[in-house]
């Protein structure tokens, strides 16, 4: 049964301001690549503090490893 011209078959559509799973992939790709590794270890090496290391540290994991979604998690 093909579709009215002038309409589709998603008449809602995708909601403003989200952004496709696509796109966010390609923009994380894009992001690490542009990240120097070895600039980070050296700024995390100057800091003294375990504290600040740890901070800095838990600061920086969700963008290294991906924050995980209630969805994404497996339980045995």
């Amino acid at each position: 049964m093909p579709f009215k011209k002038g309409t589709s078959g998603n008449p809602i559509g995708r909601p403003k301001g989200s952004v496709s799973t696509t796109t966010t992939k390609l923009i994380r790709e894009h992001i690490s690549n542009a990240i120097d590794g070895n600039k980070i270890k050296e700024m995390l090496d100057k800091i003294d503090s375990p504290t600040e290391y740890i901070n800095a540290i838990s600061k920086l994991l969700p963008y290294s490893i991906g924050k995980v979604k209630a969805s994404d998690r497996v339980y045995n």
